[in-house]
């Protein structure tokens, strides 16, 4: 009788990890109008301001040749699917997500300083999303007492949430040579998390700050790139309770990271770029996540063809699951929820339950495509699709199916 009283409390919490591309719950480079057509590829040669600003700082100095703006957004929708076989909830239910798609605006402007020196600044959506499962699988069998309790809910116990972090970004790059350059940037994030509770709402809200190093070297034809990304950690106060009249503060971590890129365009004259970026995602030491995630590498491929005043671009990408299989009877160093005046405990079976509806960014493969315009020689259009390919998981008790598609677009003006 105790799990449904956990998964009540808990289901919104973890729902706010859930689906993000294929970087886990960060966005990285793969939300923006022309690195989307790539996969998200950009660390040694971007190909949009907000990328190097997003990715490498060190490659700002790309972009020193004028004053460039760039607006744009991503439509984003993802799809879950759980079937739940009832051994936590009391009851065996089947049914989608209702979250509702997401729109992550992208800006970004770059001021050159000189030759050798580049400023950027932009805001854009850099984490987030959630599921929604509120009246999953229909009235839960065992009813509702005129006192109420716990089964005043659906078969499901109505897990939802949301988390959404905005990132301002302030970058620098320098130029140490014809052939190095490096960059930082440091990004000022403020994130939101939705963590319903007996299908009351509310939001808190946090603030988080992390730092991004980075080098470029250029060989020619060649270019190499590598960056670290610090963690961000982001303290929610009185996010959940954990009995009666008892709240706690919650820390969600964004994970440290490394990435290095490769980018060659001596093919066709130089009008074919191909670039490869590889990036390590450290789930595993993310406070909050490194209970239900572990960590990830990411490999990313693109090729970007020019044709005239058109570039026509695709992209692939491959990450392994970041599910954690063994899970132990906390998360983010809670071990019980308090529920309708109860206090209770978490075990392994309600963290895979809570894993399956919520965490599930279980896909492993990302296809893209995207073209660009240059309409005159101070405007540029892109846009991108990108697929995340339809994947199904066991987890614990539950099969989770999982897939998403997102549609970009925007515009870069150079003064």
């Amino acid at each position: 009788m105790k799990q449904p009283f956990i998964a009540l409390a808990m289901g919104a919490i973890v729902s706010a990890t859930a689906q993000a591309a294929n970087y886990g719950t960060d966005f990285n480079l793969t939300m923006l109008p022309a690195s989307g057509g790539m996969a998200g590829v950009g660390v040694a040669r971007p190909l949009e301001p907000a990328a190097a600003l997003y990715g490498n700082p060190a490659a700002l100095t790309q972009f020193n040749d004028a004053t460039r703006f760039s607006l744009g957004a991503t439509y984003f929708d993802p799809s879950l699917n759980v079937e739940h076989d009832g051994s936590v909830t009391g009851a065996a239910w089947a049914d989608d997500s209702k979250a509702s798609p997401y729109v992550a605006p992208a800006i970004a402007v770059t001021q050159p300083l000189g030759e050798d020196d580049v400023l950027g600044f932009g805001l854009t959506v850099v984490s987030g999303v959630g599921s929604d499962f509120k009246g999953a699988g229909g009235p839960h069998p065992g009813g509702c007492s005129a006192g109420g309790g716990v089964f005043c809910t659906s078969a499901s116990l109505d897990p939802n949430a949301e988390m959404l972090v905005f990132g301002a970004n302030v970058g620098y790059g320098h130029r140490f040579s014809d052939a190095l350059s490096g960059g930082v940037a440091i990004t000022l994030a403020q994130g939101y998390a939705q963590m319903p509770l007996n299908s009351d709402t509310s939001s808190v809200h946090a603030f988080g700050v992390r730092a991004t190093l980075g080098i470029n070297y250029d060989l020619g034809a060649t270019t190499v790139g590598a960056y670290y990304r610090s963690p961000m950690s982001m303290r929610y106060q009185n996010l959940f309770n954990n009995g009666p009249s008892k709240f706690s503060d919650t820390t969600i971590e964004q994970p440290q990271e490394f990435a290095i890129g490769i980018a060659n365009r001596a093919l066709m004259g130089g009008r074919l770029l191909i670039a490869l970026d590889v990036l390590y995602k450290d789930w595993s030491s993310a406070e909050f996540y490194k209970d239900i995630y572990k960590s990830q590498t990411v490999i990313a491929t693109g090729a970007e063809l020019t044709t005239g005043a058109a570039k026509w671009r695709i992209g692939y990408s491959h990450v392994n699951s970041p599910i954690k299989k063994d899970v132990g009877s906390s998360i983010a160093g809670n071990d019980s929820f308090g529920l309708n005046g109860v206090s209770v405990p978490l075990s392994p079976p309600i963290v895979q339950y809570l894993q399956a509806v919520d965490a599930a960014v279980i896909w492993l493969d990302q296809v893209t495509l995207g073209a660009g315009y240059e309409i005159n020689k101070n405007l540029r259009v892109d846009s991108h699709l990108g697929l995340a390919l339809n994947r199904s998981e066991q987890i614990g008790a539950s099969n989770v199916e999982a897939k998403a598609w997102q549609l970009g677009a925007g515009l870069t003006w150079s003064f």
